[in-house]
């Protein structure tokens, strides 16, 4: 093994052995936390009250009194609803609680919900073997039953009331485990069911809120209703009826007005209040949770209140769970986990975790305040993203037909029209660059609060976006080719990683960060934070390591890439930080192979296999030590390791798979990764000189490479690392696209400048070669290109 190559591997491998033992240290105490009495569970009956459509902005202090009270005595969250597609009907949600795991009904043709109704004759919920298909061509891995069939098995009694609880606690043959009640027609009836329950799990369907012209509908696949019904199984929120036949409708249905949202709250305030009143004395633990989205999609409540199995209560403090690692924020995947641990039943692998308080504001009012602040958010992101996605793509775009006509233009590029032209292009360039960090800073101003969101969004992001060009145009690395666009690549870089070192509070609802209500990923750093640092930080070790190789410091620049790619690797990878499972290898293999060319070496298939197994050695690293904490404190590395284990990886494999395949012909990303491909070869390799022939001295920007050959490797790293992110992670396309958000504007702009300081024009075909150290040209970068 040739000296360098075995330098590298040390490195590499001394690297990965402080990060993993600075990551045991970190995670030692918490995986050697004393474990809680798993058996003891919680002192009095659990009762789970499950709701569909209920938000915190439904909730007031006169109109729904109960809901109030409960806000303000208990503990506080909001809940993500999202099930296996982005808007959840009732079904869904209860079967959440079922699986324990995100499943969906079976989709209908005219796109409505499905009408719960009551297990008939046969006592089999209706719509079972729907939902068992449904389950099956899904790749989550879900289990409908799951939940019935564990109670069962432990020997914990269990009462339903009304078709949702129903679904709930049916078992793996769709019978409901223990006792069912149909829904009560008052909430006198509810009160004494709940009383007279000898149960130590009492699940409730308190109905539901559907927003104007999403009313559930009936599916001609149920069976017939028990013959002996009365009418009074319909839950509070059926709008139709949730027991008719197939076919039938109520006579004048057609002239019925729908309830308004404010209408359906109160309902569901009387049911709730009845439940409540009837567990005064008991002390009970009573989990109120809005499982479904009313229609539109959005963040959901949740209100625990009393003892929970270590005995401290739920009182004055808001919800958090280790799926979301968010105070305030939980998901409906979430449930499950939290009654078998309040039960203190074994749970088995689940993708959620336990429910548990964390510090809030002091008052009721004050929490009640930051859940509908996180609802608004959360929302008002939904609506501007895919906005700001769309005019990125295509001023970049735009950028890149403009660069690619200015740039390959023959002439001085000190002289007008030209010297105007290529400052307008530098300075757009690295605006458009700056876009994208921009869009995170964003999320230091509230602007979902103002009157008209939208527009204090995009203001927000031009008044970030204009403070970063102007400090990439302000400073004295002005002068240097390379300093504005590192500037903005080192903006990008520090600002992504103290976010994730803080706690992902930029990350989470920024338009190209994670977005709650999509309940992909609540903490760390999202796929495009990751295709952002890394190409940013590429550019960034490039500028550091060019400025010192001038200065005859080779050393330390080799030590500055090392140094810059280990943090990119803690901050994107670490179950503390970022906790991405596909990143770290990219990164590794990316700032390997520009090591590589700073030491002045070419890269060997041996370099590319000793660094792709220790890319892959550091990743496990990070999921074996998150693995081994307790499982309500791992994150989702721990979580897909404990996964694997359990044999559940090409369900995951799969699903990647799937939603690489759904985005590859986004024509939004696909239009950004071609042009921003395009340009960088032209930059790079100069169009096709007039005998055919591909010259790079043919172009007016050969001489860019021949004075910062470091270039070369840099889009050689970048490329390989997004490819490598591409197929790992689960955004496809998306993920080479934004990192060519970032570094094709930073390359546009450092050509620019070049072209403007060629006055000269030594550049030209035909001219003689520029004279290392004259004022035109900077002294050639003592490397050899790397290949």
């Amino acid at each position: 093994m040739p000296r360098s190559l075995r330098a590298l591997s040390a490195a590499l491998l001394a690297a990965s052995a402080a990060l993993t033992a600075t990551l045991g240290l970190v995670t030692a105490p918490a995986a050697s936390a004393a474990p809680r009495d798993e058996a003891a569970g919680a002192p009095g009956p659990v009762v789970l009250v499950g709701v569909a459509g209920l938000r915190w902005d439904d909730v007031g202090s006169l109109t729904t009194p109960a809901l109030w009270e409960l806000a303000h005595d208990g503990a506080v969250g909001a809940v993500a609803a999202r099930s296996v597609t982005t808007r959840s009907c009732p079904a869904d949600g209860w079967l959440a609680v079922s699986a324990g795991n995100r499943s969906s009904d079976m989709p209908a043709d005219d796109g409505t919900c499905r009408a719960l109704r009551e297990p008939g004759e046969s006592g089999q919920v209706p719509g079972w073997d729907d939902y068992l298909t449904s389950a099956a061509g899904q790749s989550y891995g879900a289990e409908p039953g799951l939940l019935g069939d564990v109670l069962a098995e432990s020997g914990t009694a269990a009462l339903g009331i009304g078709p949702g609880a129903a679904l709930a606690l049916a078992g793996s043959d769709g019978v409901p485990v223990g006792d069912h009640l149909r829904s009560p027609s008052t909430p006198t009836q509810l009160r004494e069911a709940v009383r007279d329950a000898e149960a130590d799990l009492v699940v409730v369907d308190a109905g539901q809120i559907r927003d104007p012209g999403h009313a559930t509908a009936p599916r001609a696949s149920a069976p017939e209703p028990d013959p002996s019904d009365d009418g009074d199984g319909a839950t509070g929120g059926d709008l139709l009826g949730g027991d008719l036949t197939d076919g039938e409708s109520l006579p004048g249905s057609e002239s019925i007005v729908e309830p308004t949202r404010a209408q359906q709250a109160v309902t569901i305030d009387q049911d709730v209040d009845a439940v409540l009143s009837a567990l005064r004395g008991e002390n009970a633990t009573v989990l109120l949770v809005s499982l479904a989205d009313s229609g539109r999609v959005a963040l959901q409540l949740a209100a625990f209140t009393g003892p929970r199995a270590d005995g401290d209560p739920y009182a004055a403090a808001l919800l958090t769970s280790g799926s979301t690692r968010q105070a305030g924020v939980v998901q409906t995947v979430d449930v499950t986990p939290t009654l078998l641990a309040l039960l203190g039943v074994d749970a088995p692998a689940l993708p959620g975790a336990e429910i548990r308080p964390t510090a809030g504001p002091a008052t009721g009012g004050a929490r009640m305040a930051e859940l509908v602040d996180i609802q608004e958010q959360a929302s008002a992101i939904t609506r501007v993203s895919g906005g700001f996605s769309a005019q990125l793509v295509l001023a970049q775009a735009a950028l890149f037909v403009a660069a690619a006509i200015a740039l390959t233009r023959r002439g001085r590029g000190d002289r007008r029209p030209l010297s105007s032209v290529l400052r307008v292009l530098k300075v757009a360039a690295l605006a458009l660059g700056s876009a994208p960090v921009a869009s995170f800073l964003a999320g230091l101003v509230p602007w979902w609060r103002a009157d008209r969101p939208a527009a204090a969004f995009w203001a927000t992001v031009l008044a970030f976006t204009a403070a970063v060009t102007v400090l990439a145009l302000a400073g004295p690395w002005r002068r240097h080719v390379l300093g504005p666009a590192g500037v903005v690549a080192g903006v990008t870089v520090v600002v992504l990683v103290l976010d994730a070192f803080t706690g992902s509070h930029l990350v989470v609802d920024s338009p190209m960060g994670a977005h709650r209500i999509m309940a992909a990923r609540f903490y760390g750093m999202s796929n495009q934070a990751f295709a952002l640092i890394t190409a940013a930080g590429v550019l960034f070790a490039v500028v550091v390591a060019d400025m010192l190789l001038r200065a005859g410091r080779r050393r330390a620049a080799l030590a500055s890439v090392v140094a810059i790619g280990v943090v990119l690797v803690v901050a994107d990878g670490a179950p503390q930080f970022g906790a991405d499972f596909g990143g770290p290898p990219a990164i590794l293999v990316a700032f390997a192979m520009l090591a590589i060319a700073v030491s002045g070496r070419r890269v060997s298939w041996r370099v590319v296999l000793a660094v792709a197994a220790i890319s892959v050695a550091v990743v496990l690293g990070f999921a074996v030590l998150d693995w081994l904490r307790p499982p309500a404190d791992r994150t989702h590395l721990g979580r897909f390791f404990a996964t694997v284990l359990d044999g559940g990886l090409w369900d995951v494999v799969w699903r990647k798979i799937s939603a690489n395949l759904r985005i590859l012909t986004s024509w939004r990303y696909l239009l950004l990764v071609v042009t921003g491909v395009a340009l960088t070869w032209l930059v790079l390799a100069g169009p096709r000189a007039r005998g055919g022939r591909l010259l790079g001295d043919g172009s007016p920007l050969a001489g860019l490479q021949r004075a910062y050959p470091l270039l070369r490797a840099a889009v050689a790293a970048t490329g390989v690392a997004l490819t490598v992110g591409f197929l790992i992670n689960d955004s496809g396309i998306v993920v080479p696209a934004t990192g060519i958000a970032v570094a094709v504007p930073c390359l546009v702009a450092a050509a620019a400048q070049w072209r403007r300081d060629d006055p000269d024009g030594l550049n030209d075909p035909g001219d003689a070669p520029p004279v290392p150290g004259s004022a035109a040209q900077p002294p050639p970068q003592p490397v050899p290109d790397a290949r």
